[in-house]
């Protein structure tokens, strides 16, 4: 069973981010994936601002499998910031497949950029996109 948690302290942000190979940024928020309460599978690092909420980075260590965990990871992560009342998010980091940022809900925009709208996102029924 996947477990996601709020990583409360920067320490432990930056010492997470180091196990995934991705930049710590001291800034945003994270959530850190954990597969049975206490192996690490991932960490997503977001935050918000005028524009809306945005998701910089999904990622795992090595040698884990992934998707269901950054998949818990980014639905999370929009919740929070569905519940602080943004009502927009995008995915502007990289390396993430399409399928699985299309899985958590984005789609693509006009101009390329991985959005979603978070207006009724999170009610019954919950949107979910399948491809």
């Amino acid at each position: 069973m996947i477990t996601v948690k709020p990583i409360q302290e920067k320490t432990e942000q930056e010492r997470l981010c180091a196990l995934c190979g991705i930049p710590y940024r001291a800034e945003l928020l994270a959530y850190g994936a954990y597969d049975g309460m206490d192996a690490f599978a991932g960490i997503c690092q977001f935050g918000m601002d005028a524009e809306g909420g945005h998701l910089w980075h999904l990622s795992a260590p090595d040698g884990a499998d992934p998707m269901d965990a950054l998949f818990a990871l980014g639905r999370a992560s929009l919740n929070f910031i569905d519940l602080c009342g943004v009502k927009i998010a995008f995915f502007d980091g990289d390396g993430v497949s399409d399928a699985l940022l299309r899985r958590i809900g984005f789609l693509t925009d006009k101009g390329g950029r991985y959005t979603v709208s978070l207006d009724g996102f999170f009610t019954h029924p919950c949107q979910h996109h399948t491809i």
